[in-house]
């Protein structure tokens, strides 16, 4: 029963995902603040559906409120007009998010091995500096962008860490992250720059959807196969 409710919400999430998507590719948005808030609890059941009651554990809870720290996050940000502070909140919930999927990623790996990880765990601080410089923010959301893109960079490191050593699904959660990264990143230099262009919505959506599905569904099946 969990595993057929587990696939039908995730037709669902696809549906809403599209539903959300195309429509903005011709500028048509009635539908987004009512679709938006129900795209990750739609990812969501399908994944935990597909994960209870045999895959129970620390991995799964915290996959669970990465998930919903990312809805709040969204959320938040559809109140941004309202005042800077939901758009803060909405950054700090996506952060506080992919602390969660990180934390998920990083179960069991234990300590980094060899020059290749090691590097891995450098670079993303410099160049996450060098790209916060690039977005122009200042005062305390040039600290927050710095935190965030360094947290992208160390989800895609993680990836990274997992294709070096051959472990299932290391892919996904790769492009998962560089397409967060994409994501945020348009948004960002239409917030901090003023930078538009045509289909800029239809991209920003389309590449964080792409991306939430192929972290979760990375997580999911690894976490799947660590048990099975």
């Amino acid at each position: 029963m969990m595993k057929k409710t587990a696939r039908t919400a995730g037709i669902v999430f696809v549906v809403l995902s599209l539903l959300e998507v195309i429509p903005m590719a011709f500028c048509a948005e009635s539908l987004h603040p009512w679709l938006k808030p129900l795209l990750i609890p739609a990812l969501a059941v399908a994944a935990l559906c597909a994960l209870l009651p045999e895959h129970r554990g620390r991995k799964t809870v915290l996959l669970a409120v990465g998930m919903a720290l990312h809805t709040a996050g969204d959320i938040l940000l559809l109140l941004d007009s309202r005042g800077f502070a939901f758009f803060a909140a909405g950054l700090g919930a996506f952060l506080l998010g992919h602390f969660c999927y990180i934390w998920v990623t990083l179960g069991g790996m234990g300590s980094l091995k060899g020059w290749k990880e090691i590097l891995c765990w450098v670079l993303p601080l410099p160049t996450a500096l060098l790209l916060a410089g690039l977005f122009g923010a200042e005062g305390f959301m040039r600290y927050a962008v710095d935190l965030y893109a360094v947290t992208l960079l160390y989800e895609i490191a993680t990836g990274i860490v997992w294709m070096l050593r051959g472990r299932p699904f290391g892919l996904r959660i790769l492009l998962g992250a560089v397409f967060f990264l994409t994501s945020d990143a348009l948004l960002a230099l239409n917030v901090f720059k003023g930078i538009d262009f045509p289909l800029r919505h239809a991209a920003v959506m389309g590449t964080y959807l792409l991306a939430e599905w192929l972290l979760v569904s990375g997580m999911v099946r690894n976490r799947l196969q660590e048990e099975a």
